[in-house]
């Protein structure tokens, strides 16, 4: 299914629940043609979780569990209120539970469990709580799901026994630990569990030996799991995606705010759009601390975002986001891999011209050209890959440039790049262009951005202006993307960033999971 087919399946079933909801009585429908329909959508749920951090940090398990159930006494209240509204599925964050500030394997293990193989095992952690030990996390999780009737989706600490000094990637403590994501069905069956790949600043977590594709069956989906900076890299995303027939993503994660293109709405919503899937994010809330803002959730779609939440000023709780997701009726498509999905040719090359001047964004260097007047259109290019850019837009005052990158970056992670990037400069002065800008007053009548892409691994990103100095995502239906590049059209909203984000995974490095 084309992603405009899936934008107009989204608005007629939209405009088809409106319709009913006006219907005076039952439809009369004659004997022997009864049946009962397949729904359409599904109703999910994330909640962004404002954590209560155990302090002190536990000296025994017992200690460990009371600091942890402070927090899922929270999600047993918000999996109520979901329960009531008809939800489906329920997504929690990652480190949701314990908080991620214990760097210290040797502290952190109290709060781990035993989490066993559910390929091996079928067990109700609700209905046989003392199947196997150290399991209170498990258990609580489990009767959530049964109780509310839904599916569940959390993140948690899996510890496993090694043989130190015979298994060469075992801890001298004798212990696998993992950041863990675990699935739990309606009647609290535990379904699935995913070991995360990709870690970022994680030393009291191992990672898994071998790379790990983990999904469940619904009756509206299969749904993969990943885990926060999984995101960024081929394994396991892509790999669900385009071989083993995921068409929906659940995504627990902790996420730091990070512009302009590595927000958590924008990158959730980019990595939906780009792969023509629907995609589940829940995030930590912790959005005052200076050096890391967690914070950003949403459920998103191959048209864009139904809903999310970018609330950076909230000091006190959390936020529950619902909404009813049309089922994903997507086929894989095998793209070779080095063969570009975005048309760029002759007309594009004609509007080629030298970049103005160079800038920063993300620590990476960016050539970059002034964006001026109310229309025009202009092709910039570094180390053979180029950009273009049309546009009309209003005549404010604001500043915006087009930029473009082709390389390595290794400051979030080593990343191969091709990045096209049309953005709202922070102050007047060029050097402030990459630089985060959190609010705008120009609307783009419309614009439509291009590039020689050597992947089909492409993100689209657009974030425009919200009030109060919030971010915000467009509408569905005001943008799309395809073979023609990324195009806006009467964007709602003041524009701040446009982005297409070109992925070459195998170029990342050699050791890496997904090189």
């Amino acid at each position: 299914m084309t992603r405009l087919l899936y934008i107009l399946l989204y608005l007629t079933i939209v405009n088809n629940e409106v319709d009913s909801e006006k219907l005076s009585g039952p439809k009369v429908i004659p004997k022997g043609k009864l049946q009962k329909a397949k729904p359409l959508t599904y109703r999910a749920a994330v909640y962004e979780h404002k954590v209560i951090f155990p302090y002190p940090w536990a000296k025994n398990r017992h200690m460990a569990v009371m600091q942890m159930m402070a927090n899922l006494k929270i999600y047993d209240q918000q999996a109520e209120i979901a329960g009531a509204k008809g939800v489906d599925i329920m997504v929690f964050p990652e480190d949701g539970i314990y908080g991620y500030l214990i760097k210290d394997r040797h502290v952190i293990k109290w709060y781990l469990e035993p989490v066993p193989d559910p390929k091996l095992v079928d067990w109700i952690p609700c209905d046989e709580p003392m199947r196997f030990p150290q399991g209170e996390v498990q258990v609580y999780l489990s009767c959530l799901a049964k109780r509310n009737k839904m599916y569940i989706v959390a993140n948690m600490g899996d510890i496993q026994k090694c043989h130190a000094g015979v298994d060469p990637n075992c801890k001298p403590d004798g212990f696998y630990q993992y950041n863990t994501n675990v699935a739990y069905d309606r009647n609290g069956r535990f379904i699935a569990k995913y070991h995360k790949q990709n870690r970022f600043f994680e030393p009291q977590f191992n990672a898994p030996t071998n790379p790990e594709y983990s999904y469940f069956d619904t009756e509206f989906g299969r749904f993969g799991m990943m885990i926060c900076n999984d995101i960024l890299f081929y394994d396991p995303g892509l790999e669900l995606i385009r071989n083993h027939g995921v068409t929906d993503i659940v995504f627990p994660t902790a996420w730091s705010d990070t512009l302009p293109y590595y927000s958590a709405i924008g990158y959730m919503m980019s990595f939906a759009v780009g792969h023509t899937v629907n995609f589940l994010g829940a995030n930590i809330r912790f959005p005052h601390n200076k050096k890391v803002r967690f914070h950003g959730s949403g459920i998103f779609t191959p048209a864009g975002a139904l809903q999310y939440v970018y609330d950076p000023y909230t000091p006190f709780g959390g936020h529950l986001l619902i909404a009813d997701v049309p089922i994903n009726k997507r086929k894989v498509d095998r793209i070779p891999c080095d063969v570009g999905p975005v048309k760029f040719g002759l007309p594009e090359k004609k509007l080629m011209m030298h970049p103005q001047f160079k800038s920063t964004v993300l620590k990476d260097w960016y050539d970059f050209v002034l964006v001026k007047g109310t229309s025009g259109a202009v092709t910039i290019c570094q180390k053979g890959f180029c950009c273009t850019l049309q546009y009309e837009k209003e005549r404010t005052y604001d500043i915006f440039a087009f930029g473009v990158f082709h390389g390595l970056h290794k400051s979030y992670g080593s990343m191969y790049q091709q990045i096209c990037i049309l953005t709202k400069c922070r102050t007047y002065a060029i050097q402030s262009c990459g630089l985060p800008a959190l609010h705008s007053s120009t609307r783009f009548k419309s614009f439509r951005m291009t590039g020689n892409f050597t992947t089909p691994f492409i993100h689209p990103q657009i974030i425009v202006a919200d009030k109060k100095l919030k971010l915000g995502l467009p509408a569905i239906g005001s943008f799309h993307y395809g073979v023609g590049g990324l195009q806006g059209k009467s964007v709602d909203r003041p524009l701040i960033s446009a982005t297409l984000i070109g992925r070459h995974y195998h170029k990342d490095c050699q050791t890496c999971i997904g090189g």
